[in-house]
């Protein structure tokens, strides 16, 4: 029974063990890019745009007069109408077709177009040299950018409770500093399933490619509030202070996703310099 404990968690965190991860990249298929801008599939502006357009449409679906009546469940269904009418599909977390996928993140409508974004990775954002070893301890949902940053996209545990407190520690009312509903079943913004998305392999390759944006210092608050993104810096400790800028983490479409397939991306991405 140990033995088996000993396995599950090794599974979990042999793709965050360096020399596991060179040894095996010889029996995997990964995904190579020459530099780091020649991984963009969508450019800066246009993921500024439509996330602009994306928020802003949900911001007003959720701001009318009843919408303090609805429930979280009433609000996240209009949030999915929102990405319906602004991307043409809608995604769902939804049970993995992988024998041993656990939860999943599937189409439920419509079609993706390729290099579209489909989803947010979600998470609070650590620094190189911010602490993150007991947050790490049987985290598989820590995710490493290219510059070294960390997204700890977990939503139970240590990780839930920090990122709430960081919330509250950077929020100023009226107005969230961030978005907590994706640490539950129905998040605000249907885009902040991104950490559930599963690993390809030699059946199901990958359809979703991560990519790295950042937002300004100046993003309208009124829109941040449904971004599930926060810092675990407070600003009163870095050198940027209030001209700190969000990095996002997207995943976008590498070929046409139809309605019923699963999205699949890959843990394994390349950066030759």
């Amino acid at each position: 029974m140990r033995g088996m404990w000993i396995y599950n968690r090794w599974r979990q965190y042999r793709y965050r063990f360096l020399p596991w991860l060179l040894f095996n990249l010889k029996d995997r298929s990964v995904r190579s890019v020459s530099e780091h801008e020649a991984d963009s599939l969508v450019s800066d502006i246009c993921f500024h745009n439509f996330l602009w357009e994306f928020l802003s449409t949900l911001h007003m679906a959720l701001s009318d007069k009843d919408a303090h009546l609805m429930t979280a469940a009433e609000k996240y269904s209009r949030g999915l109408n929102v990405m319906k009418e602004c991307s043409g599909f809608c995604i769902e977390r939804t049970d993995s077709t992988l024998p041993s996928g656990g939860h999943g993140v599937s189409v439920t409508s419509g079609v993706i177009p390729k290099h579209h974004v489909t989803s947010l990775y979600p998470g609070l954002l650590y620094q190189p040299y911010d602490p993150v070893f007991f947050q790490s301890i049987g985290n598989h949902f820590i995710f490493r950018c290219i510059d070294g940053v960390l997204v700890d996209g977990n939503d139970k545990g240590l990780s839930k409770s920090l990122y709430k407190s960081c919330m509250k520690r950077d929020s100023l009312w009226p107005l969230l500093a961030c978005d907590e509903s994706w640490l539950t079943d129905t998040p605000l913004c249907p885009l902040s399933v991104g950490q559930y998305v599963n690993n390809h392999n030699k059946k199901y390759p990958a359809n979703v490619a991560y990519q790295e944006f950042s937002l300004p210092a100046d993003f309208p608050a009124h829109l941040r509030q449904y971004l599930p993104i926060n810092f675990y810096s407070s600003i009163l400790n870095v050198p940027e202070g209030l001209h700190r800028q969000v990095k996002i983490v997207a995943l976008v479409s590498l070929d046409s996703i139809h309605c019923g397939q699963e999205l699949f991306s890959s843990y394994f991405t390349l950066v030759n310099s």
